[in-house]
């Protein structure tokens, strides 16, 4: 996806340096479409989500404004679920139903075999489990996730690659 983003970037700097060259008439609307852009590019790239351990939320936030804080205690739906590109997400979604905050847990695509670290998928399970303890088929995957990684297991092996991702049922 990163190198996507990056030829169409590099094509659209000459695209633009083409028009701002050639067409003199077009650099006002080629100027505000790229403002635009960066706009667009910065949403997408200045998204950050973390834990607040002290309170028990999961908060996103974009462009260092938005910000959505969903705490564990209130979510209507906290679930594991499967975003079919080959990645598996731990949704979070608010009472409200328009908060709904997605974590990356395990993902086996083109990218490679990749996973949260079992100290984070720990963390994790123990937000969860103190914060919302009627959730416990998903502490238990979380767990049985941080364990099979800390003992050295593969990703492509693991409990939820297995469950969610490959097909597999877990042994």
């Amino acid at each position: 996806m990163w190198i996507s983003l990056a030829a169409a970037l590099v094509g659209l700097a000459g695209v633009a340096a083409w028009v701002w060259a050639t067409q003199p008439a077009n650099r006002p609307f080629m100027l505000v479409g790229t403002a635009v852009l960066v706009v667009l590019l910065g949403a997408l790239i200045a998204r950050r989500t973390w834990l607040d351990p002290q309170r028990g939320q999961v908060v996103r936030e974009v462009l260092l404004v938005w910000r959505r804080p969903v705490a564990w205690a209130d979510a209507e739906r906290v679930r594991l679920t499967n975003n079919r590109g080959g990645q598996l997400l731990l949704e979070v979604r608010g009472a409200d139903r328009r908060t709904s905050t997605y974590l990356p847990l395990v993902a086996v695509d083109l990218g490679g075999d990749r996973s949260q670290d079992p100290a984070f998928l720990r963390l994790l399970a123990d937000q969860v489990d103190a914060w919302a303890p009627a959730r416990s088929a998903v502490v238990s995957a979380l767990r049985a996730q941080a364990g099979h990684l800390a003992e050295g297991g593969s990703v492509r092996d693991s409990p939820l690659a297995r469950r969610y991702l490959t097909g597999a049922r877990p042994r």
